[in-house]
């Protein structure tokens, strides 16, 4: 069995330059909520996904968790991050990168914590229909452990390597 090389990137942070949108974005959700915390213990975490974000950053203050509070902190922070969405640039390269892999029929997808409402922006700046992309639980959990968004081009990511199959 030969195993090819794929290509798996983590779409905030590694081709999207929109880690502090996002950062700012918590910090809006979580002060209108009463929860005081830092942007630096924000950022620490930025990399979970929503819901395990919200849940880590509610253990820090103390505050209850429920699931509705965790999902209402989810999708405030959608809405936060919708409003953020235009300062968020592609990072250079990152689509000449993709255009180079996909020309070359080299395999590769992106993989997001995020939702796909959140992520959209940031797809459609790479040339990426979000409509085209398709959620995929366990190649994402095989690829990045807390991917769940991923968009495949040209050929399956499925039969990669999960020890060679890393994100980010």
């Amino acid at each position: 069995m030969r195993i090819e090389p794929v290509f798996v990137f983590d779409l905030d942070g590694t081709l999207v330059d929109s880690v502090f949108e996002h950062v700012l974005a918590w910090k809006e959700v979580l002060d209108a909520e009463g929860i005081d915390l830092s942007v630096w213990r924000i950022h620490r975490k930025i990399d979970m996904s929503g819901g395990l974000l919200a849940n880590q950053l509610l253990r820090e203050t103390g505050v209850e968790i429920t699931a509705g509070l965790v999902e209402q902190l989810r999708q405030r922070h959608d809405a936060a991050y919708q409003l953020r969405a235009s300062a968020v640039r592609l990072l250079p390269g990152a689509r000449e990168l993709l255009s180079w892999l996909s020309n070359n029929e080299v395999p590769w997808a992106i993989a997001t914590s995020g939702r796909k409402e959140s992520a959209a922006p940031a797809l459609e700046a790479l040339g990426i229909d979000p409509d085209q992309t398709r959620r995929d639980l366990r190649s994402g959990q095989t690829c990045q452990a807390r991917s769940g968004l991923i968009h495949r081009r040209r050929r399956t990511v499925g039969r990669a390597d999960p020890i060679r199959c890393r994100g980010g």
